[in-house]
Parts: C-alpha cells; structure tokens; sequence
C-alpha cells in the first residue's frame, strides 16, 4: 500500500497517524506533565480571608505550577480538619493555630509547614444599638471595650474554636474570668453569625475578616475590636495555619515540600499582584459585597507573611495564650524544628 493509499486506508477507519501509536512530540509533552502530577488531599476548618491562600491557590492555577493536582475541601470546625488528617482522609489541613497545640498537649502531634496568616486577623463586631446603649465607639479604648463584654451574649462559630479560645483570653487581660463572666454562644460560621447579630440574638460577634466589614456596609453594627492591629500579642501570631503529620514529613518531604510553597507563593500574590487577588476572593465570595473584601484585605494585608514564613516570637506568643488558658499542660516547643518549620519553604 503506497503514502496516499495508507492515508485513505486509515481515514476511513477515522484514525490520524498519531492514534495507532506514532506518538506526536505534543502527546508525549503532555503524557510526560500528566504523570508528573501528584494528588493531595487536604481540608480546611473555616471559610473566610483567613485562608485566602487556599483560594488564591485554586483560582490562580498555583496547585498545577507546582505539578499537584489537589482536592480540597471545607469542613465544619477544626476538630474535624484535624481528624481527617489524623485518619489519614487528608494530607494537609488549614486549621487555626489553636488547634495543633491542643492536639500537641494531648500527644497527637503536627508539623506547621506554613502560616497563611502571621497576625491574629480576628475580629468583634457589634450591633449599633448595643453600642449606644454601653456608650462605646470602635476607637474607644482596649480595655473599656473588652471590660464591656462581660456578661454579654458573644456570638462565635463554635465555643471551643480558635475564635471563642482567644475571646477568653483578651478577657482575662481586662481582669475578667473567661469561665464566669463571658456567655459566647455557638451561632455557625458567616452568615448565620451575622443575622443573629442583626435579629438581636447576640450583642457582639468574634470571627474572621470581612465579617465585620459587612456588618458595618449593611448598617446595623460596627468594627468593634481589630485584634492584629489593637492587640499588641496578636500582631505576631500564627492565626491560621498549614499542618501535616511528621510521618507524612518524613516520608513525603517532595510533596510536603510543593504544598509549603504553593501556599508562600499565594502569600506572595497578595503582595505582588494585590489587585489581581482582590479580584479573585471577589469571585470566590460573590454573596460578600465585594467594598467589604477590599477594606478587608486593605487592612490585613500586611498580616499575610510572605513566604507563609514564621518566626518563633510567633510561637511563643502562641504558646503563651494557650498555656494562659490552660489548653495545654505544659509548654511546648517554640523553637523551629518539632512543632513548626520553615524548611518546606525554601
């Protein structure tokens, strides 16, 4: 059979030369990148610009520039992110940084090997009528904002959570006892929390950013305390973090190695290409009016460390509220190495 006839012979059957095995330099290009892929699972415990990272990762292709292909998902609560990494139905897990260190305190071990956010981006808001009742501002003063909070309904996600654990805290700076003066309420995540600031069912609410940005856009609260900014502890802190097992560490240090650094290279975009991530969270959060996510990431920017880098002032600022609370018996370890580590960044 002559060229001309084989080409005839193989256009009928509706084949081109390269589908009976003549492998074009294209198809070999793209088998060789389609191999190089590895899967991750990972979770994270809370929606919000606390874990920006991750979907700055997904909408920016950062999962495949670091040849990974990566399932993520949110799950209810800390808790759950970290049973999932601890039964092995995840990888990785953003959870608050709360949660590794209780876990550390009772045996289950963790290895920090990034920060989304290095500042304690949380924040209260409160309903304007509460606030004109207790004669009280934004710009009022730390302490008379937090002594105001005893014995008032504070709305969280969960009463065991990172948000509910640092309230507690900031309590007992203002001479308040966490266990008799505060009463926080279990009222969901975002938008739940915010209408049951709205109907009255709360005073004050403790969460993540924009929330609070979007109570005062909708009009009926206020920006009441800016922890990263108004809370000298908490402008040095490992807010939100990524965490894996040490077995994984170990075994896996290439994989671990590309998570690390896909999450320090979408830290690195809120700084370098701020704008464009605006544009992103605006599409990932379409129900946030999107002035609230510009104000937001405005003020927190600096809170995002480049790199996901940490320092140990982190730590043990960290150490320092949870050992204050009792979360932990005893201290753990601050020093680069055992609870934390940058070497999956560089």
């Amino acid at each position: 059979m002559d060229r001309i006839g084989r080409r005839k012979f193989l256009g009928g059957l509706g084949l081109t030369l390269g589908t009976v095995g003549i492998a074009t330099p294209a198809i070999i290009r793209g088998a060789a990148a389609q191999a190089a892929m590895s899967p991750i699972k990972g979770v994270y415990s809370a929606p919000g610009l606390s874990f920006a990272g991750i979907n700055i990762a997904e909408r920016m292709g950062l999962w495949g520039k670091h040849n990974l292909a990566a399932e993520v998902k949110r799950v209810q609560g800390g808790p759950l992110a970290m049973v999932s990494l601890t039964n092995n139905e995840a990888q990785f897990a953003g959870v608050a940084s709360t949660d590794p260190i209780i876990g550390w305190g009772k045996g289950i071990k963790t290895l920090t090997i990034s920060a989304f956010t290095g500042a304690l981006d949380m924040q209260f808001a409160a309903r304007n009528d509460w606030l004109a009742k207790v004669g009280l501002t934004p710009k009022s003063k730390l302490e008379d904002k937090l002594t105001a909070l005893k014995g008032i309904r504070i709305g969280a996600a969960t009463i065991g959570g990172g948000p509910a654990q640092y309230t507690r805290y900031l309590a007992t700076t203002a001479g308040l006892d966490p266990e008799r003066d505060l009463k926080i309420l279990a009222v969901g995540f975002g938008p739940t929390r915010m209408a049951a600031l709205r109907t009255n069912q709360v005073d004050v609410t403790v969460g993540s950013a924009p929330e609070a940005d979007q109570v005062e856009i909708e009009g009926f609260g206020k920006l009441y305390i800016d922890c990263a900014h108004e809370v000298e502890l908490f402008k040095e802190f490992p807010y939100t973090v990524c965490v894996v097992s040490p077995k994984f560490a170990e075994e896996q240090s290439a994989l671990v190695r590309r998570v690390a650094q896909t999450f320090g290279e979408a830290n690195d975009m809120i700084h370098t290409k701020f704008g464009e991530t605006i544009d992103l969270l605006k599409k990932q959060f379409p129900r946030i009016p999107p002035l609230a996510i510009e104000r937001a990431m405005e003020r927190a920017r600096d809170g995002y460390p480049k790199g996901g880098r940490m320092t140990t002032k982190m730590w043990e600022n960290n150490i320092k509220v949870a050992l204050a609370l009792k979360m932990i018996p005893a201290a753990a370890p601050a020093k680069e190495g055992e609870l934390w580590t940058n070497k999956f960044l560089s």
